[in-house]
């Protein structure tokens, strides 16, 4: 049985999904069925604006825009840094309370994100909470102040952190608990978002609980924090 996308929240100006873990936003394959698509057609050909997006792995919460104005007017609360994200996401290990990351990455013709120093190299900055520990694992909430390729999950991983169920950037001993758990993606979710309404200036919160068994190691409770 397919994953299916949920609609959170849905007016006459924009659109908030839950996207599922294993759906592209956008693909060019004919044989695989996007988010877009399947969008477009719950608005019987309408204009759908794409405003942000996550790895097809990952699962959370994301905008879409129905008009032109609406898409633009979010594009800018995106580029501004006022449409705000936060994830959760389980690390193989037990790291630090808290923390944050620096560091330069680019994204290579074989779809890997590496870490280093150069001209095509560009910033990415990481924050990250502890939730809570359990069974040899650290729950974060992570916010990032840039959006690149894989971000999250090539920064946890130089941090030592590596995410269950990321078998790209994962360790050895991650992918083994991964498998011995069953976690079949990264163990990642955009969880929670802010939008404010481009016509009316309020602002609406957003939140989901992730679908992802790996999250089910904790209290469910951890995730209102």
């Amino acid at each position: 049985m397919k994953p299916e996308i949920r609609i959170v929240f849905e007016n006459d100006r924009y659109m908030v999904i839950h996207k599922p873990s294993g759906i592209p936003v956008q693909t060019a394959s004919v044989r695989t069925q996007d988010v877009c698509s399947i969008l477009k057609n719950h608005l019987k050909g309408g204009y759908l604006g794409v405003i942000h997006r996550l790895d097809q792995p990952v699962e959370g919460l994301l905008v879409f825009a129905k008009d032109k104005k609406t898409a633009a007017a979010l594009s800018e609360e995106v580029s501004k840094g006022e449409l705000k994200k936060s994830y959760v996401a389980v690390s193989y290990g037990e790291g630090p309370e808290s923390g944050e990351d620096v560091c330069y990455m680019k994204k290579t013709q074989d779809g890997f994100c590496i870490i280093g120093e150069g001209e095509d190299y560009r910033k990415a900055e990481l924050k990250y909470e502890l939730l809570g520990k359990a069974e040899g694992t650290s729950l974060y909430r992570i916010v990032i102040g840039t959006g690149r390729f894989h971000q999250i999950r090539a920064q946890m991983a130089r941090l030592g952190l590596p995410l269950l169920g990321d078998l790209k950037y994962g360790s050895d001993e991650s992918r083994a608990l991964s498998e011995k758990l069953g976690i079949p993606a990264p163990a990642l979710c955009a969880y929670r978002l802010s939008v404010k309404d481009p016509e009316t200036g309020s602002v609406k919160e957003f939140e989901v609980k992730p679908e992802n068994p790996a999250f089910q190691i904790y209290d469910q409770n951890l995730f209102e924090k």
